[in-house]
């Protein structure tokens, strides 16, 4: 759940104004013990007020471990 949620904190906080998550769930698809892990974040949908998510984490042989999704209320407040 950590990399996802870093990579949709990133992704959502990028624009330069504060994004707070209004909502977020993740499914875990398969397990992993060892190897690198990499999230990879899409935006979905983006107005002035609400950004929607989707994140993928996958393994070092690119088979999908998690699925997150994620959606943010943008602030009007910048960094």
């Amino acid at each position: 759940f950590g990399l996802a949620d870093a990579a949709f904190s990133i992704a959502s906080n990028s624009y330069g104004t504060i994004a707070v998550a209004i909502n977020a769930s993740i499914n875990f698809i398969k397990a992993v013990s060892s190897g690198t892990l990499i999230a990879e974040a899409t935006e979905i949908s983006k107005n002035s007020k609400i950004g929607v998510y989707s994140i993928k984490v996958y393994d070092d042989s690119s088979e999908i471990i998690a699925d997150f999704n994620g959606m943010v209320f943008r602030k009007k407040d910048s960094f």
